[in-house]
C-alpha cells in the first residue's frame, strides 16, 4: 500500500501501534517518576577460548576497577568476577557491569570509546527481566545471540542492586 502526503490513511486499529506516543497529562508525572528505570547492567563479552579476547576483556575490566577507585564513575563490576563459560542467558565468556541512572551517561560514553573489540549488552533493570535482555535491550557492537530460557517475564520485585551505594532505586529522591 501506497500512502501519499496528504492521505486520511490510519493505522490498523487492532493491538499496539508500534510509534505510538505516550500522552500522559502533567497529572501523571508522579508515575512517570516512580516507572523510570533507575538501574542498568552493561555485559561484555569475549570468546572464552581465545586467549587475546580474554585477556583484553579482563583489561578492560581492570581499568574500569581503577576508574572507580579514582571517582570517575560508581559503577560495579560483578563481585564474582568473570564468567569464563556461559552463564545464564550468556552464552560465552562475559562480565557485568552494574551501573545506577546517576552514572549511565559516563559508563556508556566510557564504554562506546575504550570497549575495544568487544561487543556489549545494556540492558535496564526491571521486573521484566525476558524484555529487559530482549525487547528493551540495546548492543554496542555485534549482537550476541542469547539464551532466554530461563529467564522470568515478571518478577515479584524491582532486582535493586547495591542499595549501599545509595543510588538507583536505593537513592533518596
Amino acid at each position: 500500500m501506497q500512502i501519499s502526503p496528504g492521505s486520511d490513511y490510519q493505522p490498523p486499529s487492532s493491538g499496539p501501534v508500534p510509534y505510538a506516543i505516550n500522552t500522559n497529562t502533567s497529572a501523571d508525572l508522579q508515575s512517570d517518576y516512580d516507572n523510570e528505570i533507575k538501574e542498568f547492567h552493561f555485559h561484555l563479552y569475549w570468546f572464552q577460548n581465545n586467549k587475546a579476547s580474554h585477556e583484553s576483556a579482563v583489561k578492560l575490566r581492570d581499568r574500569i576497577l581503577e576508574l572507580v577507585r579514582q571517582g570517575f564513575f560508581q559503577v560495579v563490576p560483578l563481585k564474582n568476577g568473570i564468567n569464563t563459560s556461559p552463564r545464564g542467558p550468556h552464552p560465552i565468556g562475559s562480565y557485568e557491569v552494574w551501573c545506577a541512572r546517576e552514572d549511565f551517561a559516563r559508563c556508556y560514553s566510557w564504554f562506546v570509546l575504550n570497549r575495544g573489540p568487544h561487543s556489549i549488552l545494556i540492558h535496564p533493570l526491571t521486573r521484566e527481566e525476558l524484555a529487559d535482555h530482549s525487547s528493551r535491550a540495546t548492543w554496542l557492537g555485534t549482537p550476541v545471540p542469547l539464551d532466554f530460557t530461563g529467564l522470568s517475564p515478571h518478577l515479584d520485585h524491582t532486582p535493586s542492586q547495591y542499595p549501599e551505594l545509595g543510588l538507583g532505586y536505593n537513592a533518596k529522591n
